[in-house]
């Protein structure tokens, strides 16, 4: 799984590229827990996402969870309708607040000081 990170107004956005699966999902859990720092604000970009499955969906929740335990938040930006599908049927959608955009996303940071 291949991910490109930026910082805008000290959040970090991570985009996600392509898959969720099996093959990715161990990866995208050891990236962005690498790259997350204690209390850092996350956008995770997941307009390139074109498929999910279980283990990209538990690999959410894990760095969900790994980000309450070090103070930080994820915020999910530019979910497809597919995967907001996937996130509706699953029940994701209620651990993540999720925007239409990026910016809206690292707005919403802002107005939570």
């Amino acid at each position: 799984m291949e991910m490109r990170f930026e910082y805008i107004d000290g959040v970090l956005i991570a985009h996600v590229q392509m898959f969720l699966d099996q093959v990715g999902a161990e990866n995208f859990k050891y990236v962005l827990a690498e790259r997350m720092k204690e209390g850092e604000k996350v956008v995770l970009d997941l307009e390139k996402l074109v498929n999910i499955d279980n283990f990209g969906l538990d690999a959410l929740l894990a760095v969900a969870q790994k980000a309450m335990e070090n103070n930080s938040v994820i915020k999910l930006a530019r979910v497809s309708a597919d995967m907001q599908i996937v996130l509706d049927i699953t029940r994701v959608y209620r651990v993540f607040d999720i925007f239409p955009t990026i910016e809206a996303a690292v707005k919403s940071f802002q107005e939570e000081k």
